[in-house]
């Protein structure tokens, strides 16, 4: 596909045009799977013209059912591409759309921005083009069918332009992100590698490492796990292909975190193994304070808080058609429900739906579910 050739610059439009996410015009998504997908259904919601493709069919196909757009045929030009691909295959698939004038910008997902760069500029893409980026959401599940329009809601999404980024590639990456419910942020590709590699990379490695450990034990033993082994190995059922590419891209800094993590986990097995109990409680005193205050450094959000709905709980008994019913009730009252969730035990015979509603309609509904005899409850 590629000859390593250098790509002329082909027309885009004027900036004016893509600096607003009304605006962006006709996006081409590369790469149909989890965030990909979820990228289209949010463009698409917002009234942007989505064209797909994927290596499998099946996943555009699957994208176009939940509304993320249509097929994107070769010889159509959009507006912008975004390369939703792993790491590796970010160069070549910018250098394939760059040649066949498929899109006049381009920007990606990818968690590791120095790499694709370089490999970008050593096949002669043109990187005036090209912005790269990364939204940082995800789910341990992958695929179309994991896809979510609200995915990048009040995220970070990372701008990462070089010094070669012009402004009309930079002003379509920043408009898809804000098109998608992002709050887009700047930085460099090599800062960004770096707050990465500790911030997401060394813990993907850390959880996975950490589950692995408990491969011996039999499945009585998994009995006794609380919610922290569960919280703490949530990564561990991430994609290993999606993983081998990313961190092969950013091995350097993520070696060096893994050495720093390393050095502090020798640390403290040594204490626990010669030390006395002062000793213990100073090791752990220390080492978890520091843990703790970084912890707290987190922000609590990153743009505006979501939606502001209410949410409304309804005890439902676990026989057939109780949820048919209960929401066949709700499209007769013409009440829109926007999000769902369930608390429900496997050996109880009735569970709790949680849903959310617009607070304008949340008291109405109250009486309404008791008048039809469901029992019901405001949560918020």
């Amino acid at each position: 596909m590629a000859d390593g050739s250098a790509v002329t610059s082909p027309a885009v439009a004027d900036a004016s045009k893509v600096t607003s996410p009304t605006m962006i015009g006709r996006v081409g998504v590369v790469g149909a799977g989890l965030i990909g997908g979820s990228i289209a259904l949010a463009l698409a919601a917002a009234g942007v013209e989505v064209l797909l493709r994927d290596d499998d069919p099946e996943q555009v196909r699957l994208v176009e059912a939940l509304g993320g757009g249509r097929p994107w045929p070769d010889g159509e030009r959009v507006d912008h591409a975004v390369l939703a691909v792993p790491p590796h295959a970010v160069a070549a698939v910018l250098l394939d759309l760059q040649k066949s004038g498929s899109a006049g910008t381009s920007s990606d997902v990818a968690s590791v921005k120095c790499t694709p760069v370089a490999e970008a500029a050593a096949l002669g893409c043109d990187l005036s083009t090209f912005c790269p980026a990364h939204p940082v959401a995800g789910r341990e599940r992958g695929g179309a069918a994991s896809a979510r329009i609200d995915l990048f809601r009040d995220r970070t999404w990372v701008l990462c332009p070089t010094d070669e980024t012009g402004p009309v590639a930079l002003a379509a990456a920043d408009a898809v992100a804000q098109s998608c419910g992002a709050v887009p942020v700047r930085t460099t590709p090599q800062q960004h590698d770096a707050a990465m590699a500790l911030l997401s990379h060394v813990p993907q490695v850390a959880a996975s490492l950490l589950a692995g450990l408990t491969a011996p034990l039999s499945d009585d033993d998994f009995q006794l796990a609380g919610q922290g082994f569960r919280d703490m190995t949530r990564l561990a059922e991430s994609d290993p292909a999606l993983w081998a590419s990313i961190l092969e891209g950013n091995r350097s800094p993520v070696a060096d975190g893994l050495d720093r993590l390393a050095t502090a986990l020798a640390k403290l097995a040594t204490v626990l193994r010669d030390g006395g109990p002062e000793a213990v409680g100073v090791a752990v005193r220390d080492s978890f304070g520091v843990g703790g205050a970084a912890r707290r450094r987190l922000p609590t959000k990153v743009g505006q808080a979501l939606p502001e709905w209410s949410w409304v709980g309804v005890v439902v008994s676990d026989r057939a058609g109780q949820l048919a019913a209960l929401f066949r009730a709700f499209g007769e009252w013409g009440v829109n429900v926007e999000d769902v969730r369930v608390e429900h035990s496997r050996e109880a015979p009735r569970g709790v739906l949680e849903l959310a509603v617009a607070p304008e309609v949340a008291a109405s509904l109250l009486e309404r579910l008791a008048t039809a005899g469901w029992t019901a409850y405001r949560r918020d």
